[in-house]
Parts: structure tokens; sequence; C-alpha cells
């Protein structure tokens, strides 16, 4: 991949990587979200988005919260609506949230029927 920039200040090339550099913390978090949201409005929302380098080479996956979603519903058991509400109500109380082996054992313990 190759692209230059033209900052508008002195009139002299450079390219998307160093433009991006230079910009402040802030800025590059602006430009990061533009730039996603672009990405998915062309690949869309309900699927992973695979990232690849300058080379093509692949760098990792975004995963959009719909996308992780229906992929937790089509893997993750599903849970008592008991279990659910004690879930909810611990959100609430982050003093209170479950330890990640207390989640496992609830998963475990999932009505099998529902996970269906």
């Amino acid at each position: 991949m190759s692209a230059t920039i033209t900052p508008a200040t002195n009139g002299v090339s450079t390219s998307p990587t160093d433009y991006v550099r230079s910009l402040s913390p802030n800025d590059k978090q602006v430009m990061f979200l533009a730039l996603l949201r672009d990405a998915l409005r062309y690949n869309g929302d309900t699927d992973l988005l695979p990232i690849e380098d300058e080379e093509g080479n692949p760098f990792g996956y975004y995963i959009p919260p719909k996308a992780a979603a229906l992929r937790a519903d089509a893997v993750l058991p599903k849970m008592t609506p008991e279990r659910e509400a004690e879930l909810a109500r611990r959100q609430g109380e982050p003093g209170r949230m479950i330890s990640e082996d207390e989640f496992r054992n609830w998963l475990k313990q999932a009505d099998p029927a529902r996970s269906q």
C-alpha cells in the first residue's frame, strides 16, 4: 500500500502513517474511530473484521459488538433466569462481581434444555 497526504500547512507530501504519528493522542483516537466506522460500514458489523498489515499479512481481528453477541449466543450455554438475574444484579455492584471460576461453574451448571 502506498499513499500520500499533502498537508495544507507547508505543501510537503507525507505518508498517511507519518501524518497519523504527528497527531495528538486525542486526534489519533478520533482518526481511529472514523476509520473503524468506515470499515464497519463497508464490511458490516455482524461478523469478524480481519485486520491485515501493509503487506497483507494477518494482524488480528476486530469483533464488533453485534458479532460478539451472535457468537456468544451460538456458543455459550444458556443460564437459568435466576442466574441471569443474579449476574445483572451483581453488575450494578462492582464489589460483588463474580470471579472467573464462579462464572465457569455457572456455565457448567447451565440448563442443558435452554442450551439447545
